[in-house]
């Protein structure tokens, strides 16, 4: 990741497993690095479950049942995982899961999808404490 402070940047934290969420952040996080723009997503408590192995499915299903149950269709909307996918797989796109949050949930490394950092909050918020970035909560 590009440290250059001079650099726009967006800061994303995600505390909830809930597509209403997880879904804008991956999609303005991955919309964000196709204009450039570097982007970075912090997990935590809940959220989490969104970069650990068959978190992302789940959250998923749940999201087409949501909808499935008011009658609208998932039609136009991408996979979570595709989401994710494009995300690891971006040089600007940088993902973060809480270090805190993880030993408190006794969730190990090996349950995190591949390309996860894990970090502590102050590391993160280290990162986003000037005024080239914009912090984003969901």
């Amino acid at each position: 990741m590009n440290n250059d402070r001079n650099t726009t940047k967006i800061a994303i934290i995600v505390r909830s497993d809930k597509a209403e969420s997880v879904y804008p952040a991956f999609i303005l996080a991955t919309t964000a690095a196709s204009m450039g723009i570097k982007a970075e997503i912090f997990f935590t408590f809940w959220g989490l479950k969104a970069v650990i192995k068959g978190g992302p499915e789940e959250i998923e299903q749940e999201f087409r049942k949501q909808l499935s149950s008011q009658g609208k269709s998932f039609k136009g909307i991408p996979s979570l995982i595709d989401l994710i996918n494009i995300a690891r797989s971006s040089d600007n796109i940088q993902l973060y899961a809480c270090s805190t949050t993880i030993e408190a949930m006794g969730i190990t490394r090996e349950m995190l999808l591949d390309n996860i950092e894990i970090v502590g909050a102050a590391t993160f918020l280290s990162k986003h404490g000037g005024a080239d970035s914009k912090v984003i909560v969901f």
